[in-house]
């Protein structure tokens, strides 16, 4: 298991459905995602109970869960992995405001990059952020990643 002092991550559980559904489709995560259009709870339940194979699919979903009460806080999603040029993709959505600015996302990321360089042998590890997007921009500075 993925872990630190006050997170973990977990792969994706068919109970998972409705909060991903929600977290996917509250607009005000839509600037910083990409998103433009809700996703149907067929198209959610499909990417949950989809098969969650790094290697096979080239991206995976870990859900966010704090381990003083096991509560789902947000996902980590590993993408574009090219075992080959030894590289990933990685994206965090802390989904709730409350949860925000309290320093849980600098420990997912400090926890997804160690097990990509130690178990998946990666080198290089990316994100895709959008310019106007401060605080991700400032988050992924402060956990070593260079602009």
């Amino acid at each position: 298991m993925l872990k630190s002092q006050n997170i973990f991550l977990r792969k994706l559980e068919s109970t998972d459905v409705d909060f991903i559904l929600k977290w996917e489709n509250n607009i005000e995560n839509w600037s910083v995602s990409g998103t433009s259009v809700p996703f149907t709870i067929e198209e959610i339940t499909g990417f949950v109970n989809d098969e969650q194979d790094l290697i096979k699919n080239e991206q995976i979903r870990y859900v966010i869960c704090l381990t003083e009460n096991d509560k789902p806080i947000g996902t980590v999603d590993l993408f574009e992995f090219d075992i080959q040029n030894k590289t990933v993709g990685v994206g965090v959505l802390i989904a709730d405001n409350s949860h925000r600015q309290k320093g849980y996302a600098s420990e997912v990321l400090n926890v997804i990059s160690d097990y990509c360089r130690n178990e998946l042998n990666v080198v290089t590890i990316f994100c895709n952020i959008y310019k106007d997007n401060k605080s991700s921009i400032r988050l992924f500075e402060k956990c070593g990643f260079h602009f």
